[in-house]
């Protein structure tokens, strides 16, 4: 005989979690948020404007650090970059045609500002943006797979140049980059792809980059890009901290919502974060 007081018990804990998985849901974000992720409003919130002033000064004690910009849009970043170290050799790279002149205009007199994207190989390719969007809009990508995890709106394109950091580095006689910022839209490995030459002799310090739901579309995972930067320990930034990958368990790691990331080469990097 069944017994009806168990199923009756099971029954109401399933109807009660049911009810409460809005509540789940919600706290579940709310708990994201404060762990790094989502925080896309303001350089604040992000976490970028601690890493700028707080930490950056910690691991660059140059007064002219070499700095690039990879993804600058319309150079709010730069910006941000140049007003903790004035006297950066700062390089900014946007292709898409309208955002570089609006880049330009921002920052062309304090920085070198280069109309190309970086990639894994030079040559030319198709820039990626929504049907609608701003001309140049932030979630312009060389991925179309990956604007694809993001919108079910038609694709456009603009055809841009595209060169390597290696290539970079050799044309500009430069030995070394001190701090590294990419974002690009769901492109940052082919971007660290293309630096092969430079990261097997350190040639790149820090390094900072976006991860996001772009990803998916790449089939990327966070581990790739710690495999892929073995001289570095990464990070994931808080508003007014970080938390360092290797200590986390794969659920807690690989979370495909916005969050920037910091790479550290692990003679400097911070060993109690």
């Amino acid at each position: 005989m069944p017994n009806r007081r168990g199923f009756k018990l099971r029954n109401t804990q399933k109807i009660t979690m049911r009810r409460l998985y809005a509540l789940y849901r919600s706290l579940l974000k709310h708990s994201l948020r404060q762990s790094g992720f989502f925080n896309w409003e303001s350089m604040e919130a992000s976490g970028e404007t601690w890493f700028l002033h707080e930490l950056l000064p910690t691991l660059l004690h140059q007064e002219a650090p070499q700095v690039l910009d990879v993804g600058a849009n319309s150079g709010d970043y730069t910006d941000a970059v140049l007003r903790v170290y004035p006297k950066a050799n700062a390089h900014a790279f946007e292709p898409h045609p309208v955002t570089y002149q609006r880049l330009v205009s921002a920052v062309g007199h304090r920085a070198k500002c280069h109309p190309m994207a970086l990639g894994s190989s030079p040559g030319r390719l198709k820039l990626y943006d929504s049907e609608g969007s701003t001309e140049g809009g932030i979630r312009a990508s060389l991925s179309p797979e990956a604007l694809k995890t993001m919108t079910s709106k038609p694709l456009v394109s603009v055809d841009v140049e595209v060169s390597t950091l290696d290539l970079f580095l050799k044309d500009q006689s430069f030995d070394r980059i001190d701090f590294l910022k990419i974002d690009t839209e769901g492109f940052e490995m082919d971007v660290l792809n293309g630096a092969t030459h430079a990261l097997a002799k350190d040639q790149i310090g820090v390094i900072q980059f976006e991860f996001n739901a772009l990803h998916i579309g790449r089939r990327q995972f966070l581990v790739d890009f710690m495999e892929r930067l073995p001289g570095h320990r990464l990070y994931r930034l808080l508003s007014d901290g970080m938390v360092a990958l290797d200590k986390l368990k794969p659920y807690e790691r690989e979370i495909f919502a916005f969050q920037n990331i910091v790479a550290i080469p692990r003679e400097i990097a911070p060993r109690k974060a």
